[in-house]
Order: structure tokens, then C-alpha cells, then sequence
């Protein structure tokens, strides 16, 4: 009689234990981000992430149900089952129907959880794989263009990019302002920031420092990168473009499974050449030449509802042309002090002349291996990877047609990474929990080898030649708490230890210095109604520094950490059902130490240093309107004020320094005053298996003081640029055509007051022809 008084207590507790339930929602073909998963009969609910998976936790007898906008609602009774995989039926189109959709909203992950971006406490701009496609995003300058205050431009070689975010500018042979993640792993070298981007499930920026989520580096935000999983289904395309300047890009990608449910495998490969548009009018070649080889392989092991296993490996090979700057007529008669190159480029005030074509190359071998494991409570994650970048450089140094025995003058340079990361991290998985946290630690290991070297009187010699090692040790914790039903608290810090250790051929010397950074954030967030979003954050900037090649007037053997305090308020709201987005956001930092290069002597010996005190402040607006079912316009604008409070002093040689304090007041380089982007974007169907999309897209730059001495001589004005896709397409084939720069403006993406700028590419125009298979 006990046992069944006992077993009958127990009944109702054993018939409601809880387990994870988890799968892929897809359309038949493509992953579907954003679907609604909810257990019937209370709140407790999820999202599938951008590549359409969902993970949930919910008592063994629960209903799900899958709801997502223009497809037919799905109920599944649990039954003690811990995997579904889903296939939504779209709803049926007609196509006289006078209904129009809200926006679905984009999935993102950049608190590294899945959520909404209009209900994370962040500024996040996020394009999903579908928005990827049709705004013709290939690379982070095509992104970039697309939000406010975010500008990365290339110059000089393949690699040296230059990013600013907020008014912080990335300068050469520094880190970048934001941390760069490519499927959960830090890449710690800036030289793959402007990649070709393909096969791609999420790309999204989250602005104002992160710290406390991303480490070191992130003093201006985090860029995530998302690529396509391997599928169940097996699914191939290929894709072939043509365009001028003999642009040929060649595309293939498969995915399917090896073992159904168990192991799954995804390839991704890409071959692209350009043989340019800018003529070096000396050489009477073209320049601006480009060919790359990109290679991306995925294998996905699933032995278990609760573990996942991830092995993947990407290989680069890209070549193209080096130190191709335009200079004005009259340089290489020394002329150029009184003739300076005209910041603003238009036909005939700038040429490419010179007397060596100029040539670079990268080559890049990035392998992770990524492993989850997962409880009813808690997500476990251990990320490890290895990422090796050779990258060197060729090209004249005086952009002339003078020559070697006529004190002509020439370059190269190699600058080498290897970098070992591994990250454990430990996450909250209880979805109807009012507190969501997650804690871990970091490790990294990047050896980065620079050598530079001038080439005269028909001998090399070396400028710079020492290796630099960073060793960062880190932990962290990121905590949230829904306070109310409407007020929620975020509280996040990281503890980053650096160890730098300089070995310098050159000079013969070693030397090492440490940095030990704290970087808290704070949020709060409310919920002033349901479409609505009230939200103020704090947090802690912080990048590192490292060694000059010497010690000249300019500069010091070391340059010193930047160190910020952010602070930012915003909003996120939507109305007219869905229809109209607008978010906005104002922000202010306290900035010390803002890093700055220069070099030193007549063979242009590069270094570093600081400025003790800056400040930067500026706001920030985007909206999308849904004005019919045919057109949606998308717009935003940024606008940041950058300026240097205190100088201070920098370099030393025989007790000689050099005064910054005539900077102070002005404003900070590189950085654009403001930029906007105005979209159209259309879908039109034709009949019930295929569409027509276009998209229109005018982006502007503004005003850029190309030196601290914001002289008006050396100061760019604002420019625009138009470009346009449409793309037509069924269940197994797309037809696009796309153009850019469409008015063929000439502008200048880096500018020095020497008297030479690299010219932003002209008009291009092609086509691309995609067969899913």
C-alpha cells in the first residue's frame, strides 16, 4: 500500500521532468532565422538563430509551437522526444492580396546569446543571409557602407586595412578598434578584416565598447561573422559571374550529411580575379589588379541531442597590386610642396606613374575546432583554434618614375602572425529564467613578425626587423536580470592580463611591458510599452599597445595602451504594425592615449604614439519602412565629433621631445564627420515559384581631416556613391546584375600631406548566375 501511495505522490512530478528539446526549422531548403517557438499554455519560449537552429527547455509532456511570419503555424506534442527538425509550409501567396507584412526582425548574437536585435540593450546593425544577398554585401567595406559611423578602407597592400568606429580610427601596424569574430573565434590580426565574404548565415556590428564580452580591443565594438552550417539535406550551388575590368568570380558550395543526423559536412569554395581599372600611366599597366582563392571546409559531428562537435578550416590565397598612390603633376620634380595632390581627386589633378609595379600578397590558414555540451541547465563550450597569416609587399616607395640610380627609391615588406586562441565559456540554457549569465576565460598566443626594408643605390637595407609577442590571459562573467516585467539590469567585467615581449634583430635589444585591465559594463533596459525600448549603458575601453622599431623625436620605443570610458543612451521602437522601424542612440567617451603613426626620417622609419587625453561624442539613426508589399526604404545616418583635448609630448633621442599641444582643439584624422546610407529595396513576385528583387542604394562620406593639423589643404570633402542590384530568381536558379559606384566619383580612401592618396575603385558593373542543385 505504500508503494502505491508513494507512486502515486511521484506521478505527477515524473510526468512533468523537463528536457531539452532541440532541431532545425528550415523551408523545405533554406534555414529559417527568427521562427517563434513557444510551449503551449505559458511564456516559456525561444528563436531559432541565424542558421535556423532552436534549443529549448520545457516538461516532457509539452506542446511546441512553431509560428513565423508568411508560413503556416506547426504544433508538435513533446511526447519525451529531444530532437525535431522542421519544415514550415509558406503560406499560400495571392497574389492580388492587399496585406502587407511588418518586418520579421533580424536574429543577432552579440551578447552571445540569440536574441531579437530590437530587444538587446546595444546599437546593432545585422543583415541575415537573405539581406546579405540582396544588398550585394561581398566584404566588410560593402557592410560598412550600409551603417553609421562605420568606415574600413584598404590601401596600399592587401591587408592594411583601416577601420573607424565612432570616431576611433585603426591606424598602421595596430590592432583594430573592434574585435573581428568569425564563428565564435577572435581573429586577432586586422589584415583579414576586408576579406571576401560568401556563404554567409549573419553579419552584425554592436557599437560602444565590449569589453567585457570580446576582450581586448573591442574599444569601439565587435564585428560577427556567422557562416552557413553544414545542412541534413544535401544541397549544392554554384554560381559564375563575369563583369568589367575582366572580374571573374567562380562559386561552389555543398552540404549535406555523411550519417543522417549524426555527421554533416559543408564546402565552400571561391576563386575571384580583377584585372583592374586604374592604369599606371608610366608602366601603361593596370594596377589595381586582384586574384583570390578562398577555401572553407565544415564537419559537423552530432552524436547526441546534447553534443555537438565542430572541425573547421578556411584557406586564403590572395594576390594584387601594392603602392599604386596617385600623385599630382609636377611631384617628381619636388614640386609637390607648392603643387599639393588636390584632396579631392577629379580628372587630370592626380596620376599613377611610377617606375616599379607594385605587388602583395596574403596567404591565410585558420582551423578551429569548436565543442558543445549541453544539460538541462547549463551550455558548456570550448573553442580552440590556430590561424597563421603571411603577408608581404613590393612596390616603389618614392610613387615615381624616378629610378634606383636616380635616387629612385623602393620597398618591401613582410609582416607574419600565428595565433593560438582557446576559450572555455560556461552559459545559462534555462529559457523561462529570469536571470541569464554566463562565465569564462581566454587564452591567447600571437607572435607577429615585421620587417621592413628600402631599397637605394641599388642595395637593401632594413628598416624595421623584430618580432613582437603578446600573451593575454583573461576572465570573464556577463550577468542579466529582469528586474520587472519591464526593467532589466546587465552587468559585465572582464579581467584582461597582457604581456608584450619585443625580440628586435635590428637593434639587438629585448624588451617586455604588461597591462593588467579591468573592463566593466553596466546596462540598464526598459520596456516603456511593447514596441518600445529605453536603454543606457557604461563600459570600459580598452586596446593595446606595443614597441616602436626605435626611439626618434617623433616617438618613444613604446606606445602605450588606449583606455576609454562610453557612455550611451538609445532606443528601439517599432509601429504601424511592424511597419516602421526607427532606432536611435547618443553617445560620449572619455579617451586616453589615442594611438597615432608617423614616421621618421628619409627612409621613412615607422612608429607610434599618444595623445594623453580625447574626447569623442555623436549620435546615431536608423529606420526601415515597409511602405507597401512591393517596397521597403531603408535609411540611416551617424554623425561623431572627434577632437583632441590634451596632446601632451611624445619621443626622446639624446633628451629631445616633440610637443603635441599644437593639436590641441582639433579634430581626430581619419575619422569621417558623419556618413549616411539611403536604401529601396523591392520584391516583387511573379507567380508562386519566382521573384524579382532590386535594391538602390546611395551611401555618403563626409568630411575626413586627413592629418591632426586638420589643415584645409590636406582635407577631403563629403562624396556620395550609387549602387544597384537586381536579381531574379525560382526554386533553382538566380539571375542578378549589380553595379557599383555607379556615377564613377573618384575619392581618395587614405590621404597623406606628403602629397599622395589612393584612389576608391571605379565604376563596376557584371553579372552572376547562381544553380541550386
Amino acid at each position: 500500500m505504500k508503494h502505491i501511495i508513494l507512486s502515486f505522490l511521484l506521478l505527477p512530478v515524473l510526468g512533468l521532468a523537463q528536457i531539452i528539446v532541440s532541431g532545425v526549422i528550415t523551408d523545405g531548403v533554406n534555414p529559417l532565422p527568427g521562427v517563434n517557438i513557444i510551449e503551449k499554455g505559458n511564456t516559456n519560449g525561444t528563436t531559432t538563430d541565424f542558421n535556423g537552429n532552436y534549443q529549448i527547455l520545457v516538461s516532457n509532456k509539452a506542446t511546441l509551437v512553431f509560428s513565423f511570419t508568411g508560413f503556416k503555424s506547426q504544433e508538435l506534442a513533446v511526447d519525451n522526444a529531444t530532437s525535431f527538425n522542421i519544415t514550415l509550409e509558406e503560406d499560400a501567396y495571392k497574389l492580388d492580396s492587399v496585406e502587407v507584412r511588418g518586418f520579421s526582425g533580424v536574429i543577432g548574437k552579440s551578447r552571445k546569446r540569440i536574441a531579437s536585435i530590437q530587444s538587446i540593450a546595444e546599437t546593432v546593425t545585422a543583415y541575415n543571409s537573405d539581406g546579405i544577398e540582396k544588398a550585394g554585401i561581398n566584404n566588410i567595406t560593402d557592410f560598412s557602407n550600409l551603417v553609421p559611423n562605420l568606415k574600413l578602407s584598404e590601401s596600399q597592400a592587401i591587408g592594411v586595412n583601416t577601420l573607424v568606429v565612432r570616431g576611433i580610427p585603426q591606424i598602421r601596424n595596430t590592432d583594430a578598434p573592434v574585435a573581428f569574430v568569425i564563428d565564435g573565434v577572435t581573429i586577432a590580426d586586422p589584415s583579414l578584416l576586408n576579406q571576401e565574404l560568401f556563404d554567409l548565415a549573419l553579419i552584425e556590428v554592436v557599437k560602444g565598447p565590449q569589453g567585457a564580452l570580446y576582450g581586448k580591443n573591442a574599444i569601439g565594438g565587435a564585428i560577427n561573422i556567422y557562416t552557413k552550417e553544414p545542412t541534413n539535406n544535401t544541397n549544392n550551388k554554384i554560381t559564375l559571374g563575369y563583369g568589367n575590368g575582366n572580374s571573374q568570380l567562380f562559386r561552389a558550395i555543398s552540404s549535406g550529411a555523411l550519417k543522417k543526423d549524426k555527421l554533416f559536412y559543408r564546402v565552400s569554395a571561391q576563386y575571384k580575379n580583377f584585372d583592374g581599372l586604374l592604369t599606371n600611366e608610366f608602366l601603361n599597366e593596370k594596377v589595381d589588379f586582384r586574384k583570390e582563392t578562398n577555401i572553407r571546409g565544415q564537419l559537423m559531428f552530432r552524436p547526441s541531442h546534447n553534443f555537438k562537435a565542430t572541425i573547421t578550416s578556411q584557406l586564403m590565397d590572395i594576390k594584387g597590386g601594392a603602392t599604386y598612390y596617385s600623385v599630382a603633376p609636377g611631384y617628381e620634380n619636388n614640386d609637390y610642396f607648392t603643387l599639393p595632390l588636390n584632396p579631392n581627386p577629379k580628372d587630370g589633378n592626380n596620376l599613377i606613374s611610377q617606375d616599379v609595379m607594385g605587388n602583395s600578397d596574403l596567404k591565410s590558414n585558420m582551423t578551429s575546432a569548436n565543442l558543445e555540451y549541453t544539460t538541462e541547465k547549463v551550455k558548456f563550450q570550448s573553442i580552440t583554434s590556430y590561424t597563421n597569416i603571411d603577408r608581404s609587399t613590393t612596390g616603389d616607395l618614392d610613387f615615381t618614375e624616378l629610378t634606383v640610380e636616380n635616387f629612385g627609391l623602393d620597398q618591401g615588406e613582410y609582416n607574419n602572425t600565428k595565433t593560438f586562441n582557446q576559450e572555455f565559456r560556461l552559459s545559462n540554457q534555462e529559457t523561462n529564467n529570469a536571470f541569464d549569465w554566463s562565465i569564462g576565460g581566454f587564452i591567447q598566443n600571437l607572435e607577429r613578425e615585421f620587417f621592413q626594408s628600402d631599397l637605394t643605390f641599388s642595395s637593401e637595407f632594413a628598416v624595421t626587423d623584430y618580432v613582437v609577442e603578446f600573451k593575454t590571459l583573461a576572465f570573464f562573467g556577463f550577468f542579466d536580470y529582469k528586474l520587472t516585467e519591464k526593467l532589466s539590469a546587465s552587468f559585465g567585467l572582464r579581467f584582461d592580463s597582457d604581456t608584450i615581449n619585443l625580440n628586435d634583430s635590428l637593434n639587438m635589444s629585448i624588451e617586455e611591458k604588461s597591462n593588467d585591465v579591468l573592463q566593466p559594463k553596466f546596462s540598464l533596459s526598459y520596456q516603456s510599452s511593447a514596441n518600445t525600448l529605453l536603454y543606457a549603458n557604461y563600459g570600459k575601453g580598452y586596446r593595446s599597445g606595443g614597441f616602436n622599431p626605435s626611439i626618434t623625436p617623433l616617438f618613444n620605443r613604446g606606445f602605450e595602451a588606449e583606455l576609454s570610458d562610453n557612455y550611451e543612451f538609445g532606443f528601439k521602437s517599432s509601429s504601424w504594425e511592424d511597419r516602421f522601424i526607427l532606432n536611435g542612440s547618443v553617445f560620449f567617451a572619455d579617451y586616453q592615449n589615442r594611438q597615432q603613426i608617423t614616421y621618421y626620417g628619409e627612409y621613412f622609419i615607422p612608429g607610434n604614439y599618444n595623445y594623453d587625453k580625447s574626447e569623442v561624442s555623436g549620435f546615431e539613426i536608423e529606420t526601415k519602412t515597409r511602405l507597401n508589399k512591393y517596397l521597403d526604404v531603408l535609411f540611416s545616418y551617424g554623425q561623431v565629433k572627434s577632437t583632441i583635448v590634451s596632446g601632451g609630448s611624445t619621443g626622446g633621442e639624446n633628451g629631445t621631445e616633440t610637443s603635441l599641444a599644437q593639436f590641441n582643439g582639433n579634430n581626430t584624422s581619419l575619422v569621417p564627420q558623419s556618413n549616411f546610407n539611403l536604401g529601396l529595396s523591392s520584391l516583387i513576385p511573379l507567380n508562386e515559384n519566382s521573384q524579382l528583387d532590386l535594391f538602390l542604394n546611395y551611401n555618403g562620406t563626409g568630411k575626413i581631416y586627413w592629418t591632426d593639423s586638420n589643415d584645409a589643404a590636406f582635407t577631403s570633402d563629403a562624396y556620395q556613391l550609387l549602387d544597384f542590384q537586381a536579381s531574379y530568381s525560382n526554386d533553382n536558379l538566380k539571375v542578378s546584375l549589380w553595379a557599383k559606384n555607379i556615377l564613377d566619383q573618384q575619392y581618395y580612401l587614405e590621404y597623406v600631406d606628403s602629397g599622395i592618396g589612393w584612389r576608391g575603385t571605379p565604376a563596376t558593373i557584371g553579372t552572376t548566375v547562381s544553380i541550386r542543385f
